[in-house]
Parts: structure tokens; C-alpha cells; sequence
């Protein structure tokens, strides 16, 4: 029997080894965009340099103690106790933060936060099983050190996270009403990353990131989904990052870092090379058929701008006075644009401040605009690393997500709380902003509850129903 439990320990710590050495070579080879990574967390960011470095020290001790049998008990408490620490770091961010960042290297990034908490639980489990085969004789101490191996990390990480809970917490206050009837219609989509590509009334045209010439269709009657292939005249270049573009009958394929441009008419799914192959581009949104408009990040000044296209005479404008730089040109300009064709204006919101910008088709009449929150001034701090890229040093608060406009009103999905929200409105609930479109004034709030925490990808608003996408569905809920 003490054999058997010998190899049961023996493999669990050997496994371990190996979760460790993979996780902090995983680090050390991109050592600059895990700390980067680190930086954009909630609750380590401020200690990144040190979080960023102690990591890795401590997964490489773990390895040389758990490798020789005489010093493996001491190994497999110090891997109870890092694992702990994660794991109970994986909790606070899905459940206490307002914003979930991005992974942070080794395991991590091949597995979302939910998945990566119940591998930790796992592991926890073995480790403590392999203590126990160790520690058989002494139950008493067993549960002694394993108490305070967990509680220590614990109450450490609440201690820093605490200070931090409200940082997403503004001084405004929000008018909360409820337009939407209580009863509403979801549909599941097969895959998530689906996105709105366009509509036609309440025909919605979905487009694809992973599949990216699928555009599906979804009628009126929001019950099934079709799906078609488009078809490109050619295929010979690399696509890297496809948008789909639906103005009825009129759509656009195109990839901003390729570049190309792709144009069709339905119901053929033919879709046309345009000829456009030196304008590169990260947002790109059909005005009328052959005019866009276009974000773009100029060479000279590596700054954002937003210009416009013309297709048919493959002539395009940039208007540099459109976007004001705070800090860097890049992620404090940055943002997302709607379009509202029957007004024939184009909304550009930004993600990091309180401003929304206003324009005609032709880019003309700028009009500067606030959201209800007071969040005028983002502190942006960026590293660039040694491949060239540009990475935020720590992640800024994220004002406003995604916008639609439908007649009068301007719909934004907000991240700042007001005075009169508590942590535990945005926990569970997603909440939309609503302005007058012709003015943007500040009209009302309301919220669209979501379990799930699973976050908006887009939303599109008709006459008579909002659309969100969320996951792995799409919602329909009806306005009152």
C-alpha cells in the first residue's frame, strides 16, 4: 500500500514539474508581454515589475524542490500554495471585477478564466492527495498548513484588491427606466464571435471572424438561420482580419491589414475585387454603395485618423482634425463608429473617454459630444516591445463598449457605474445608455441582465426590437 501511494505521489509531483516548467518558459520566452499582460490586471497591475518576476522565480524553485524526493513535501505545500493564490486571483476577477483582462501567459492562454479556475481546482485536488499520501500518519498537520497555505494568499489578494473595487465607480447619477417588455426570444448561434454585419428592417445579416466568408442570414420572424458562402472573384491573397459590411442590397468584404476590398450585390454572393490594395485600415464602415469611411493609423505621425473612401473612383480623404490626441495618437483615439444612414451622420465613440463625435457622410461639421459619465481624461501608459509592438502598460478604464442608433435614439453600452449603481447592478447586468440622437443628450438608463457575464459583442436596434449578441446567442427583446 505504501508503495502504491509512493507512485501516486510521485506522479502527481512529477506532473506538477512539468506544469511548471512549461508555464514559466512559456513566460520567460514572451517575458514582456506577460508583464504587459500583468500590468492590464485589475488587481495586480500596480505590482506588475514585481508579480512579473516573482512569478517565474517561484515556478522555477517549485520545480528544483519538487525534482529530489527529500525536499518534495516542501514542494508540493509551496505548489498548494501558488495554486491557491491563482486560483483564488481567477475568482476575485470573475466575480469582483468589473472588467475581465486579457490572459496572463503559460496555461492561461490556451484556456478561458472560467476553464483555467476548474484546472486550478483540479490540481488543487491532486496536490493534496499526494500530501496526503505523504503526510498519511499526520493528519493534525496536514490540515494545519494546508489552512493557512490557503488563507494566507487569500487575505493578501482581498487586501489589494479591496482599495480597487469602486475604481470603475464615477460621479454621475444614471435615470433608470425599463423600455423593454419583460418577455424576450433567444436564438443560439453555432459558434460564438459572430458579429452584426448589417440589416434590412428586421432581416439581421450576421458575419463571422473565424469563418469570415460566411455571412448568415436571420428573417423577420427570428426563428431559424440561413447561411451562404460568398464568393470572391479571386483568392490569392492572405486574409488576417475579414469584416463583412451589409447595406441592402449592396455588401463589402474586406481586410484592413491585407489590404483589400471586396464588393457584391445580393442576392449574389458574388463578390468583385475592387482594385484597392495601399489603403490599410483597423474600422471600416459602408456609407453608401462604393463610400466609406475608414480609421487608419498614419506612418509618419503614427497617429489614428479617420478618412473616407470612394471605391468607384479609388480617391480617399484624410481628415486629421477628426480625432484630438491626448497622449499617444493610437489607444487614447481609440474607438468605434455607427453609422445612422437615415441621418446620413457618422457617431464616433471613444472607448476610453466621455466624448462622442458627430459628422457628416463627408466627414464635415464635427460635432464633440459628451456621454452621462464624467470620465474626460484616461491615463494611457504604453511599452513598446522588442518585436516593435505597442502594448498598454496598464489597462484603462473602458468608458463606452459598443453603440447602435435606430430614429431618434443613441444606444450605448456603458462600463463606468454611477453614484447610484452598486457593484453588484453591473455583476449581472449590462447597462445601456440612451441619448437623443440628433442632440446626444442624455436621456435614461436600463439594464439587460446577464448571468452569464458573458460580454456584448454587438447590439443593433430597429423600430420595434434591440438585438444583442452575447456568447454564443443572439437576444430579442421588444420595446415597449
Amino acid at each position: 500500500m505504501k508503495k502504491i501511494a509512493n507512485i501516486i505521489a510521485t506522479g502527481i509531483s512529477f506532473f506538477l514539474i512539468l506544469l511548471f516548467v512549461y508555464a514559466s518558459v512559456s513566460k520567460l520566452t514572451d517575458f514582456e508581454n506577460f508583464r504587459a499582460q500583468i500590468a492590464q490586471s485589475p488587481i495586480l497591475g500596480e505590482y506588475a515589475s514585481f508579480f512579473s518576476y516573482a512569478t517565474i522565480i517561484y515556478e522555477i524553485v517549485i520545480v528544483l524542490v519538487l525534482f529530489f524526493k527529500n525536499s518534495r513535501l516542501i514542494g508540493l505545500y509551496a505548489s498548494l500554495g501558488m495554486m491557491s493564490a491563482f486560483t483564488v486571483y481567477i475568482y476575485l476577477i470573475l466575480n469582483f471585477s468589473d472588467s475581465i483582462p486579457c490572459s496572463c501567459g503559460g496555461i492561461l492562454e490556451k484556456m478561458d478564466w472560467n476553464e483555467h479556475l476548474i484546472f486550478n481546482l483540479a490540481c488543487i485536488l491532486l496536490i493534496i492527495i499526494a500530501i496526503n499520501t505523504i503526510e498519511s500518519e499526520n493528519k493534525k498537520k496536514l490540515l494545519a498548513v494546508g489552512a493557512w497555505i490557503v488563507t494566507l494568499p487569500t487575505l493578501l489578494l482581498v487586501l489589494i484588491f479591496y482599495p480597487h473595487i469602486n475604481d470603475n465607480q464615477g460621479d454621475f447619477k444614471r435615470k433608470m427606466i425599463s423600455p423593454l417588455r419583460s418577455e424576450f426570444k433567444t436564438l443560439q448561434l453555432p459558434t460564438d464571435n459572430y458579429y452584426f454585419a448589417g440589416n434590412h428592417g428586421d432581416s439581421l445579416f450576421l458575419g463571422h471572424r473565424k469563418t469570415p466568408l460566411l455571412l448568415s442570414t436571420i428573417a423577420p420572424d427570428f426563428k431559424s438561420i440561413k447561411v451562404d458562402t460568398i464568393k470572391l472573384d479571386n483568392y490569392k491573397h492572405q486574409f488576417v482580419s475579414v469584416t463583412i459590411n451589409v447595406l441592402y442590397p449592396y455588401f463589402s468584404v474586406s481586410d484592413g491589414k491585407v489590404p483589400i476590398i471586396f464588393e457584391g450585390k445580393l442576392p449574389s454572393l458574388m463578390a468583385y475585387d475592387t482594385g484597392i490594395n495601399r489603403l490599410y485600415f483597423s474600422r471600416f464602415y459602408m456609407l453608401s454603395p462604393h463610400q466609406y469611411v475608414f480609421k487608419t493609423m498614419l506612418v509618419k505621425t503614427k497617429e489614428s485618423e479617420l478618412g473616407i473612401l470612394n471605391t468607384a473612383t479609388k480617391k480617399y480623404l484624410i481628415f486629421p482634425d477628426a480625432l484630438k490626441t491626448q497622449v499617444d495618437g493610437v489607444f487614447d483615439t481609440d474607438g468605434d463608429m455607427t453609422i445612422d444612414h437615415a441621418n446620413e451622420k457618422i457617431n464616433y465613440t471613444h472607448f476610453y473617454r466621455n466624448e462622442i463625435i458627430t459628422a457628416d457622410f463627408d466627414l464635415g461639421n464635427i460635432k464633440r459630444k459628451r456621454t452621462v459619465d464624467s470620465l474626460s481624461h484616461t491615463a494611457i501608459e504604453t511599452k513598446t516591445l522588442e518585436n516593435g509592438q505597442t502594448k498598454l502598460l496598464r489597462s484603462p478604464r473602458v468608458v463606452n463598449q459598443i453603440q447602435t442608433v435606430s430614429g431618434d435614439k443613441f444606444y450605448n453600452v456603458s462600463k463606468m457605474r454611477g453614484q447610484n449603481e452598486t457593484y453588484k447592478d453591473f455583476r449581472n447586468n449590462d447597462v445601456v445608455d440612451i441619448y437623443n440622437n440628433a442632440t446626444k443628450k442624455y436621456l435614461y438608463s436600463f439594464y439587460i441582465r446577464n448571468d452569464k457575464r458573458n460580454k456584448i459583442k454587438s447590439i443593433l436596434s430597429t423600430k420595434y426590437y434591440l438585438y444583442v449578441i452575447s456568447g454564443n446567442n443572439i437576444t430579442r427583446y421588444t420595446f415597449k
